[in-house]
């Protein structure tokens, strides 16, 4: 079963629920957490059917806005939608939890109440990025923008395992986001965070990397701290907006290569738990798609997720 904060994002509940139901007739479990009533009400306007499909409702009367600072908010309002899914998943309810709400409360209560694996000491957020041959894990696109050096060595070993798991790359390639491939380049931290990744046991790391060499999948894993990795993101997506406003003809096709589209969200790694992360715009189908994610991330099954993956 997945938890779902149905009161997080720019465009919450509506596009949650569309999202939630889509998934739910797909045959996945999901829990929707926020006010009762609300949801409820929208089923019964929306979805006939809805108590046949597999979908159970936890009142939640809180909401943590996007605004709010994170950690304070979540001990502030452990009754929060957020704080609630996150719990479920902690209790072992359900197998994954997702929002697109406040980004830093969900990495703030998933590592508070999940708790966070040994020897992290910054969970980050891992997304998939497009490229020519396939996709490039990048970390962290956001949780954390002021790094030290050794938490990019933490994210290099995340994104190690991540890959490894996921895709059966038993050596995948780790780069480091720069602002040129030499191995003079880079800012303070990166110049820090580059002698460290060079000298460390059990990571493949090829070196400085840019954003061409993203494109070009000449790595696997691409480490940076979350300044830049979400601007990385942000700019990424600008550039595919711009381009279907250029070329309209080609919406449908773009959309169909765009991995964060069609896995609808990112995943928090280094917590003891499945959390996904998802834009604070996502649409109705961006929330459809990151459920079938992480299901499929919480089954850990390759297969499973393919399989509910090809019948988008």
């Amino acid at each position: 079963m997945i938890a779902i904060d149905v009161m997080g994002g720019d465009n919450a509940p509506i596009v949650v629920l569309q999202g939630a139901v889509a998934a739910a007739r797909r045959g996945i479990a999901v829990q929707l957490h926020g006010s009762a009533e609300m949801i409820t009400s929208w089923l019964a306007a929306h979805e006939a059917t809805w108590c046949e499909l597999p979908i159970t409702i936890v009142p939640s009367q809180e909401i943590i806005g996007m605004d709010e600072e994170p950690v304070f908010a979540v001990r502030k309002k452990p009754g929060a939608s957020l704080v609630k899914a996150v719990e479920s998943v902690a209790r072992g309810t359900c197998s994954a939890t997702l929002s697109a709400g406040n980004s830093g409360a969900m990495m703030a209560a998933s590592a508070l109440i999940m708790g966070r694996h040994a020897g992290v000491e910054r969970p980050a957020i891992a997304g998939y990025l497009p490229s020519k041959k396939g996709m490039v894990l990048a970390l962290d696109l956001g949780a954390n923008t002021e790094c030290r050096p050794h938490h990019l060595v933490q994210f290099a070993h995340l994104g190690t395992a991540h890959i490894r798991e996921a895709q059966g790359i038993e050596n995948p390639r780790v780069g480091l986001l720069s602002n040129g491939h030499e191995d003079t380049k880079g800012s303070a931290l990166g110049k820090e965070a580059f002698v460290l990744l060079k000298q460390e046991p059990g990571i493949n790391f090829i070196g400085n990397v840019e954003p061409y060499h993203i494109i070009e999948h000449h790595i696997d894993v691409v480490v940076c701290d979350g300044f830049s990795g979400n601007i990385l993101l942000k700019t990424m997506e600008a550039i595919t907006d711009l381009i279907k406003e250029w070329h309209p003809s080609i919406i449908p096709d773009l959309d169909a290569r765009l991995t964060y589209k069609q896995l609808g969200g990112a995943l928090l790694l280094g917590v003891k738990g499945t959390a996904i992360i998802c834009h604070g715009n996502a649409d109705a189908h961006t929330m459809e798609q990151a459920i079938i994610f992480a299901w499929g991330i919480s089954q850990s099954s390759r297969a499973q997720y393919t399989k509910l993956s090809d019948a988008v």
